[in-house]
């Protein structure tokens, strides 16, 4: 061989080097970020009282991962990422003006890292422009909370409560809480996953024969939870969903399963046969109309409108009081568990209109499936993800665990995924 394809040869070598490398860091990363996101509903694993989970770790592994490989995408959202970085440079700017004012910058800092890492790094590592990327975390995260669903029931029926343990699976009032350790939180989960599993359903991508059995664990999940505002949200779920996705014959078939399950329920099913505590937190509220029987509600509604009160006295607009100063001033010494109230009085309403912001995000993408002709089943599962979040909201207090904007960015995956496959390589927003 003369000295020149010698030379080439070992050029040729050399720079297939990194290539191999970076192949293999891939496949790492890519294990890296399966279980991330399958380790992100068990937020109890956590290194210490700072709310930094064994998922956030794997999270950060991945990150540096992709970053060291080149493949951190720009724009992770197309042409809608400058209205997410907006959206949280507002929520920013109104937290932490709320909290240099008002002597907590550091407290600022605390709640704002975990927003930066919820709604900004998640978004960079969860949104991949390969299909099969998006299928599997949408896919990975489901089964984590179905598996976290099936461990729940057993241990409600089985084990039940155990005094002494502090929050554990099952409480003391007998609601189920799973590993998550809260009934309420339980049961958001599994309504925000729920239009995932409808998805793949609808689509195809599982069989009725696996989806069906899934969709009865976690509607039997939410009605162990005996959570009111979780019932509300899976409803409104399957409504939402269904009403995007009607056809005749799914109708018919809806209608046909509807008066099975109904006939069946008149002859050999009663009200006894439902948990104690669901009937008292639920039944009771539904049956007699009186929403201060369902469940914590006259307490929460007592902090709702001393948000309100707040937010009159002290004329709050544009900038609030700074994180965490609700809960210094409340009687109840709690965040208002409505993050609409909480935002406004923490973060005035830049912060509050930047939140809702990102949901605006997911309503633009919805709009662009719409436009291009896209699959009305993606775009079902965005736009129900984005509603039952909302819901949600309203009876929660910040809302930057993992597991609550997970769900928003893998249905965001799957709807870019439809867009891409119908040939639009952006999302066009006008």
């Amino acid at each position: 061989m003369s000295e020149t394809g010698m030379t080439t040869a070992h050029q040729l070598r050399f720079a297939s080097q990194p290539s191999r490398t970076n192949l293999r860091l891939a496949a790492i990363e890519r294990a890296v970020v399966y279980l991330a996101v399958f380790l992100a509903p068990y937020a109890t694993l956590r290194f210490s009282e700072l709310f930094f989970t064994f998922s956030d770790f794997f999270f950060c592994l991945s990150l540096f991962l992709l970053l060291i490989t080149g493949r951190i995408r720009s724009r992770p959202l197309e042409q809608t990422t400058s209205i997410w970085l907006c959206a949280f440079t507002l929520l920013f700017i109104g937290i932490m003006l709320g909290s240099l004012f008002h002597g907590s910058p550091q407290r600022g800092l605390i709640v704002m890292g975990q927003y930066l890492f919820a709604y900004l790094i998640l978004m960079v590592i969860l949104i991949r422009e390969d299909p099969r990327e998006a299928y599997r975390l949408a896919g990975i995260f489901l089964v984590s909370v179905i598996l976290i669903d099936i461990h729940g029931i057993i241990t409600f029926y089985t084990v039940g409560y155990v005094p002494g343990e502090g929050k554990g699976v099952v409480t003391g009032g007998k609601r189920l809480a799973t590993v998550l350790r809260n009934p309420n939180l339980a049961a958001a989960i599994n309504a925000l996953t729920l239009p995932i599993l409808l998805f793949f359903w609808s689509s195809g991508r599982v069989k009725s024969y696996l989806a069906l059995p899934a969709l009865v664990i976690v509607i039997v999940t939410v009605v162990l939870t005996s959570s009111n505002s979780g019932l509300f949200s899976t409803a409104l779920c399957l409504a939402v969903f269904i009403a995007m996705i009607s056809t005749p014959r799914l109708l018919l078939r809806l209608a046909l399963g509807a008066g099975i399950v109904v006939g069946g329920a008149a002859l050999f099913g009663n009200k006894e046969m439902l948990p104690k505590t669901f009937q008292t937190r639920v039944l009771g509220a539904l049956s007699s109309g009186d929403i201060s029987e369902a469940g914590t509600f006259l307490s929460r509604a007592a902090l709702m409108e001393e948000a309100a009160q707040i937010i009159s006295e002290e004329q709050i607009r544009l900038v609030g009081l700074g994180a965490d100063q609700f809960r210094e001033r409340s009687v109840q010494s709690a965040p208002v568990h409505n993050i609409y109230l909480l935002l406004w009085v923490e973060g005035g309403l830049l912060a509050l209109v930047g939140w809702l912001m990102f949901s605006g995000v997911g309503m633009l993408l919805a709009l662009a499936i719409l436009k291009v002709g896209g699959d009305k089943r993606a775009l079902a599962a965005v736009v129900t993800t984005i509603l039952v979040f909302l819901v949600i909201a309203l009876f929660n207090p910040h809302m930057y665990a993992r597991y609550w904007t997970m769900p928003i960015l893998l249905c965001f995956g799957l709807g870019l995924t439809q867009l891409r496959g119908a040939g639009s390589t952006k999302v066009q927003i006008s």
